[in-house]
């Protein structure tokens, strides 16, 4: 068996838990170099929430002390109207910052997604190449489903977001796969019956960033105690401060910033073990341990794989549908006769 085949076999039967392992291990060795162009996307997003937000962020400042001087017993319609207005104020601010946001994390999942891919194949690499390559048109379509679609999902009744998510979130890799003609359909074909270990890696993640923010939030606000007032100063046209707005910003996001890559590399090193056993042949759920065979699962097989007469010429293992490696010896079978 060739070390190729031999270490794409080794990856196809890692359980969830050695992925998510790989996963630690690799955000370990990388963070360094991705750090660099995830920080990058995530100060401009600060910046534009704090230059496109201030206004809106102003006027509910300014509401909300018109609010807290009423009577709650005695509304009178234009109480009512203002506490809309209030409503409509937040509601505008929370969806434009939740949709710069979503497009901008997923232009920064997008720069290296590829670069980590190829970083666990233990495949040759160029960070700066790889980066250029991930901008081209297909790019498009993927911050249209994950920088618009996600955000407009969570906001209608949460589920269409998660489902989103879930099903659509590896397109950051497929549509940079140059052999592949719909990036996004194969996205869900190759993490077909994976959804929840998908939604598992971004709640690790989320909870070891909340985690630690909360506890550096604590220290933060020791030294750095900014209250209402002061942000309403800030935020005041008469007295703006955009360069306050911003630190305060970026000081209370530095653990996202940091630990930002985390998500990204776990989900590589998932996502990888699944396509490597969708390119095999395996079939998720019928890996018995490493001395077993895999056994493909019992659907209708498509005709361009169908071959009831189909037998490896190395180990002679009947396999029953084309693969590029034997799903018995994991040798290449990818040569002309």
């Amino acid at each position: 068996m060739s070390r190729e085949s031999q270490e794409l076999t080794r990856i196809a039967k890692k359980s969830y838990g050695e992925s998510i392992s790989d996963g630690f291990r690799l955000f370990g060795k990388n963070w360094s170099k991705i750090i660099v162009p995830l920080t990058l996307f995530y100060v401009i997003y600060l910046l534009l929430k704090t230059f496109l937000l201030a206004d809106l962020n102003w006027q509910g400042y300014v509401f909300g002390d018109i609010i807290g001087t009423m009577d709650p017993s005695n509304l009178t319609e234009a109480d009512v109207a203002q506490l809309l207005s209030l409503l409509l104020i937040g509601l505008i601010a929370i969806s434009i910052d939740s949709i710069i946001y979503s497009l901008f994390t997923a232009l920064a999942m997008s720069s290296v997604s590829i670069y980590l891919y190829k970083k666990y194949l233990n495949l040759d690499t160029d960070f700066v190449q790889d980066i250029k390559k991930s901008f081209n048109s297909k790019l498009f379509v993927v911050l249209a489903i994950l920088g618009l679609g996600f955000p407009l999902g969570i906001w209608f009744l949460l589920v269409p977001g998660i489902a989103i998510f879930g099903l659509y979130i590896c397109s950051v890799f497929t549509y940079q796969f140059e052999n592949i003609e719909k990036p996004i359909k194969q996205a869900r074909v190759i993490t077909k019956g994976a959804f929840w270990k998908i939604i598992g890696v971004f709640v690790i993640s989320t909870l070891i960033i909340r985690v630690i923010s909360v506890i550096f939030g604590f220290f933060l606000n020791l030294i750095w105690d900014v209250n209402a007032s002061t942000l309403a100063s800030w935020y005041n046209p008469a007295s703006r401060r955009y360069d306050m707005l911003f630190l305060n910003d970026l000081l209370n996001n530095l653990i996202s910033i940091i630990l930002g890559p985390l998500f990204i590399c776990l989900l590589t090193t998932l996502f990888t073990s699944l396509k490597v056993k969708f390119d095999l042949g395996y079939r998720r759920g019928y890996y018995q341990g490493p001395t077993e065979s895999y056994k493909p699962e019992q659907v209708q097989v498509q005709p361009e794989h169908a071959d009831s007469d189909l037998y490896c010429p190395v180990c002679g293992y009947h396999m029953g549908f084309k693969s590029k490696f034997c799903p018995n010896c994991g040798e290449s079978l990818d040569f002309k006769v």
